[in-house]
């Protein structure tokens, strides 16, 4: 359990230290003392805030990829475990994880190119147009799929816990559901409903 903490603190940590690989000082400059006024030095500080923005969105999109697997780990290894109780028990992860999803979304937001994923999104829900065409558009932008990747990963721990909660209510084992909601969700809830429905144990 301490090395899942730690683990998990690291992980947070690294929401607020830039990239190395993409150092951010380089895109400010500080005018001198009595020098005059120069606007490239202001269009470069908002290029600087923008990778600081772009770094934290990707150790946001780490945190929320990796995280949720320890959580995964403890339902589907040890599901009756009292420290898997003590955990998995309370909404509290998943909230911590929507936090730093929403975090990825307005910092995704004030990116350049929002607002022509907005008008995308359009044609998705658009019945004349082809939705696959429409996703597949949206997938061209980084940022969208710094969204939605949390967001597929988080709902499935979601449904997860839920499956994980009923089977210990029930009385039903859940590790066969639960693997497969974690690599592909819906037939894991699918497999979980037909477990029950076979060992007669409700609906």
């Amino acid at each position: 359990l301490a090395i899942i903490l730690s683990t998990l603190t690291a992980y947070t940590a690294m929401a607020f230290v830039p990239n190395p690989i993409r150092p951010i000082s380089k895109g400010v400059i500080k005018p001198r003392v009595g020098a005059p006024f120069n606007n490239k030095d202001f269009i470069r500080k908002g290029v600087g805030m923008s990778l600081a923005g772009q770094d934290i969105i990707e150790a946001g999109v780490s945190f929320d990829t990796f995280a949720p697997q320890f959580l995964w780990l403890f339902m589907i290894v040890a599901p009756e475990s009292s420290v898997t109780k003590k955990i998995m028990g309370p909404i509290v992860p998943i909230l911590a994880l929507s936090l730093v999803h929403l975090g990825i979304v307005v910092l995704a937001a004030s990116q350049k190119g929002a607002v022509d994923q907005i008008l995308i999104f359009g044609e998705v829900f658009d019945p004349s147009l082809s939705q696959l065409t429409g996703m597949q558009k949206l997938f061209q932008f980084p940022n969208f799929v710094a969204e939605e990747w949390p967001h597929v990963l988080i709902w499935d721990l979601f449904v997860g816990r839920a499956v994980w909660l009923d089977g210990i209510r029930r009385g039903i084992d859940t590790r066969l559901s639960l693997s497969f909601c974690n690599f592909i969700g819906p037939p894991g809830l699918l497999i979980y409903a037909a477990t029950c429905l076979i060992t007669g144990k409700g609906w």
